[in-house]
């Protein structure tokens, strides 16, 4: 509903521009636009096309990244012969401008045309980029939320209408309703995961398991800080023998990068470069790494927010479901309400307050807390109760 509000504001911000898609996009001077080889084509060649209007710019790391993507649906909506796409330059100068467009398949405004970019801009409300704004036959607009769509339906959102996107909206809903671990992994191709030493693993060999879909990557730094904590539950989840498992899925860029990083984990994996490493990144919507999701033994999904519970809580929040970590927030509530109010800490100069926190690291054991800690204002200094606890009275007190 939020996405819809600001559509029809910015309609009606360009009430006036929507009157045909020539008024919109041309000025006194300019009737066309150029492709990278220096061609120009008039306007009126996109009139009875839906029309993108691409915001971006070459210094935009984002929009570097995005580009190819939506180079990938152009191409593969050229075929339907009524869309186009039109780049609006918010390079910082013509050079920029040029090196940018010469690895774009589609038109674009003259960077010289400073008074139409800024028309644009200010009609749709362009505060950040890349910004895909969506044109319709009629020069209505579609939609300003292109960038977001394709990120999640990929070219299945085409024409990117509110219809289009209620029926896919529908049809994620029953497939979520019918996820099962088997539907999520298997492929026309595969219907194994692999193991070390190229051993090949059933996916029907997790049916009824409680399985991690661990989204990470050598190259990301705070991958490499969760991984090792990960492994430490892995482990001890094992040891106490719950049927729990993981999926490594790889976001390196090499082959040797996925197996360097896969040498050092315990669990299964997704072989490098599969496809459907794309699909489980729409249908979770993983937009970071690292993201893990965590699956029940019926294949529905328990969390997506399993990073953040695993390193507050470890092993202690398995099987990761709501209902054990209201369980695991009622222990923390109860030792706060029978622990001092102020303590003095071993490791630190000045007196410990009992506060409620949010999310914190803790300056004793150097992980992760939530709900209560011990904190000094002056410091900044965050630890955990049971460190605190541990530290006043020995841990066989607790």
């Amino acid at each position: 509903m939020a996405e819809l509000n600001q559509q029809e504001n910015v309609v009606s911000l360009a009430d006036e521009s929507q009157k045909s898609l020539r008024s919109l996009l041309c000025d006194e001077e300019r009737n066309f636009f150029i492709r990278n080889n220096g061609e120009k084509v008039k306007i009126e060649e996109l009139e009875g096309k839906y029309v993108g209007l691409y915001f971006s710019a070459h210094w935009c790391p984002p929009c570097r990244a995005f580009t190819p993507i939506l180079s990938e649906i152009y191409a593969k909506l050229l075929e339907k012969g009524d869309f186009e796409i039109v780049f609006i330059s918010a390079d910082v100068d013509e050079k920029s401008f040029e090196k940018y467009h010469r690895i774009m398949p589609w038109l674009a405004l003259p960077f010289s045309d400073e008074n139409t970019r800024q028309k644009l801009e200010q009609a749709f409300q362009v505060n950040s980029i890349p910004c895909l704004v969506v044109i319709d036959k009629e020069g209505k607009v579609v939609t300003t939320e292109g960038v977001k769509i394709i990120g999640d339906y990929g070219v299945e959102a085409y024409p990117f209408s509110a219809g289009r996107l209620d029926q896919l909206r529908a049809e994620e809903e029953a497939l979520r309703a019918a996820q099962t671990v088997e539907s999520l992994l298997v492929s026309d191709e595969r219907d194994f995961v692999i193991a070390h030493g190229g051993r090949k693993i059933p996916v029907s060999e997790l049916v009824g398991k409680t399985v991690a879909l661990y989204f990470s990557a050598h190259w990301c730094p705070p991958c490499r800080s969760f991984t090792p904590k990960l492994i430490q539950v892995y482990t001890e989840l094992k040891e106490r023998g719950e049927v729990f498992e993981v999926v490594f899925i790889s976001s390196d860029e090499h082959q040797d990068a996925f197996e360097d990083y896969y040498s050092s984990m315990p669990w299964l994996a997704l072989p490098f470069g599969d496809k459907t490493k794309k699909d489980l990144t729409r249908h979770f919507r993983v937009e970071g790494i690292p993201t893990m999701i965590v699956l029940g033994p019926n294949g529905k999904t328990v969390t997506d927010d399993a990073i953040s519970v695993v390193s507050i809580h470890g092993s202690k929040a398995y099987p990761f479901t709501d209902a054990q970590l209201i369980r695991l927030q009622k222990e923390i509530e109860d030792l706060a309400e029978k622990s001092p109010k102020e303590i003095q800490y071993s490791q630190h100069e000045h007196p410990l307050v009992l506060v409620q926190s949010d999310a914190f690291n803790c300056d004793g054991c150097d992980e992760e807390g939530s709900a209560w800690s011990y904190y000094c204002k002056e410091c900044d200094y965050d630890i955990h109760l049971t460190c605190a606890l541990k530290d006043q009275q020995g841990p066989e007190k607790l």
